[in-house]
């Protein structure tokens, strides 16, 4: 399941994982030697086929740590490509390759899924989410209702949050285990059909994520008879403790700035960062038509490059929500400009969870380092 869901999201998104895009490469150190072609399609295509090992073989060890040695090839050479999806896959291909036995795979694994479950459910309780995505996700149904009970449906916001935390701690009870699957298959049921084809018809990247986390919740715990402890607490060093600290306690930190929104829980919560590159009309000629089709006016009548629609038209997934690579984007977009003069970046701080206010940071071409 895990290998036919990362290769799903390889096909649907490829211009992620190759050169030949406009939409720059941000990767993980300045002095890191980006993937040329043909060398970034040799490395994609042998990702799908350690892939095929992973899903195939008796003992898949050996391929899931070819595999998760391409995946960090990948990862270092774009951070764009550390999209939720791809980072839980990562690692749970990572614990099967680093895994002591079997057991300690397994523990890995079921780590994994509640830490998701848990910090994606913390990572909404903030206005943003109320007023802004909520009201967004449940559009298509909201729309198709008379007035009060739209109204009554917006009111609920709070039970997407409060369902996946729930989900979370269930999943860690024997007694409540079993209910927490159904409550987790109905979710990603709700969210595919609000996300799909049938409705918003958008990020369809995160179709068969949603397909494979329902999977993979009745796979790893329908009538599955171990203690919380055992399944939150690692007996020893190993792939479960390397998971627990990552989807367990690091996601912490991102609410203090020192960790990462995606790799926190964050897609769909409104607790992410934004951003947009103000350009003048010669600037705007330059840009690439991928990019030139998401140059809008703003109030002011000043042309803007939305930074979003960019990443989501191009490359099929949301841009990377943090500072450093929208700059490495900008800096890019001054290197093409030839003259950066009256080119700006504009940073919209994650919102404040009680107002949703946002701290808003502007970059010239000088100060992003051009």
């Amino acid at each position: 399941m895990v290998a036919l869901a990362l290769g799903a999201g390889l096909l649907l998104a490829p211009y992620l994982f190759v050169s030949a895009r406009s939409y720059p490469r941000a990767p993980v150190l300045d002095a890191w030697p980006l993937l040329p072609f043909p060398l970034d399609v040799v490395v994609l295509v042998g990702l799908g086929g350690a892939l095929v090992g992973v899903a195939l073989a008796p003992q898949p060890r050996w391929w899931a740590a070819a595999a998760g040695g391409l995946v960090l090839i990948l990862a270092a050479d774009d951070q764009s490509r550390w999209q939720p999806w791809f980072f839980q896959y990562g690692l749970m291909i990572g614990g099967l390759a680093l895994a002591r036995d079997t057991e300690d795979a397994l523990a890995a694994w079921r780590t994994v899924l509640i830490g998701l479950y848990f910090w994606s459910g913390v990572q909404k309780l903030n206005a943003t989410f109320m007023t802004h995505l909520f009201p967004w996700l449940v559009e298509p149904l909201t729309s198709l209702l008379p007035g009060a009970m739209s109204r009554l449906v917006l009111a609920g916001w709070m039970v997407v949050p409060l369902t996946e935390i729930v989900v979370a701690v269930g999943l860690a009870i024997p007694r409540l285990r079993n209910a927490a699957v159904v409550g987790a298959v109905t979710t990603h049921v709700v969210v595919l059909a609000l996300l799909g084809p049938f409705a918003h018809r958008t990020n369809a990247v995160v179709w068969p994520w949603n397909v494979a986390m329902a999977a993979l919740a009745v796979l790893l715990f329908w009538n599955e008879g171990r203690g919380g402890l055992d399944m939150l607490v690692p007996r020893r060093l190993g792939a479960q403790a390397g998971a627990l600290v990552l989807v367990g306690f690091m996601p912490l930190l991102s609410f203090t700035g020192h960790w990462d929104a995606y790799l926190s829980g964050a897609l769909y919560s409104g607790n992410i960062e934004a951003a947009v590159i103000g350009l003048p009309e010669a600037a705007v000629a330059r840009l690439p038509d991928a990019a030139r089709r998401h140059v809008v006016r703003n109030r002011a009548g000043a042309s803007v490059l939305d930074v979003h629609e960019w990443s989501m038209d191009e490359l099929g997934v949301p841009p990377y929500p943090e500072d450093r690579v929208f700059r490495a984007v900008a800096r890019e977009v001054c290197r093409r400009a030839g003259d950066p003069a009256g080119i700006v970046l504009v940073i919209f701080g994650r919102p404040s969870l009680l107002a949703g206010h946002r701290e808003i940071a502007r970059h010239d071409c000088l100060a992003l380092g051009r």
